[in-house]
């Protein structure tokens, strides 16, 4: 989406959710939540060989294990959420087991032009935040760009 860097882990989950490629990580059934299938997950995404060297997720996440991606989550404004009755669990197939449901107000399937209000809850972003005032994401660097 349009202001957003694609460097960035919204964009980069927003195109891991949206690939047919990956399997552990879907929409929910109201296209409001992610369901990530946490074993499918570490397999296809996390352990080397995984999807991550593949061309749908290159080297989609630097996190090496499953607790680090959910902290990359809760830094982003996502939060864990009950999985909801038939909560699209057929979206996932394969699914080893338990699915984790993680929302937030601007990851919506159809709405890719909320992405640009998400942003990493730094310190100083809370402090912003709590303040009232305006939180703005960094430029990506002359190298990124």
């Amino acid at each position: 989406p349009a202001g957003v860097s694609p460097s960035t882990f919204p964009a980069k989950l927003w195109q891991l959710v949206n690939s047919p490629r990956v399997r552990s990580v879907r929409w929910d059934a109201l296209a409001q939540g992610l369901l990530v299938d946490r074993a499918l997950f570490e397999r296809e995404l996390l352990s080397e060989g995984g999807a991550a060297g593949d061309a749908a997720a290159p080297g989609a996440f630097k996190a090496t294990n499953f607790g680090s991606f959910v902290r990359q989550l809760n830094l982003y404004g996502f939060h864990k959420t009950p999985v909801l009755a038939g909560g699209g669990t057929a979206g996932l197939p394969g699914s080893a087991g338990a699915l984790l449901r993680f929302c937030s107000p601007y990851f919506r399937r159809d709405r890719p032009e909320l992405l640009v209000h998400i942003k990493r809850l730094t310190r100083a972003n809370r402090e912003r935040l709590a303040a009232g005032l305006e939180v703005r994401s960094r430029q990506p660097s002359r190298f990124q760009q």
